[in-house]
């Protein structure tokens, strides 16, 4: 059993296309933190997950910044170490979904940030449990 997340980052694509977008960096307060936790320890999909201080990074190099409200399909890959409870050892584990996103917050001077995202629609492809460093 698992009970703490860390160094989230989700790698993002186009959920139509498939093409890559980028990495996306962000904190979970902690009653999303317990939707991934649910999730990798008894199989519960959320049916939302609210990302703050989301920040997209190393996009690819025709990567447009979507507009704040309205929902984009994605498809992404979410990594993250997991701390076992009873040996306090990390794991990082990845999370293959699919989702909606919408971006909210002020994008006044960075159009690469979000104060918040929500994922909604999600849909869980696979869970890979890694044996190999994050």
């Amino acid at each position: 059993m698992y009970n703490l997340v860390a160094n989230l980052t989700n790698e993002v694509y186009d959920g139509n296309s498939g093409e890559f977008l980028g990495y996306v960096t962000f904190e979970l307060p902690q009653t999303e933190e317990e939707k991934l936790l649910n999730l990798v320890n008894y199989g519960e999909t959320p049916q939302s997950l609210t990302l703050l201080n989301a920040t997209i990074k190393n996009t690819a190099e025709d990567y447009v910044p979507p507009a704040l409200i309205k929902k984009y399909p994605r498809a992404g890959v979410l990594r993250a170490l997991f701390r076992d409870r009873d040996s306090g050892a990390f794991m990082p584990i990845e999370i293959h979904l699919t989702f909606d996103v919408r971006g909210n917050g002020r994008q006044y001077v960075n159009l690469y940030y979000f104060d918040s995202a929500e994922y909604s629609n999600i849909k869980v492809d696979a869970i890979r449990y890694n044996t190999n460093s994050h």
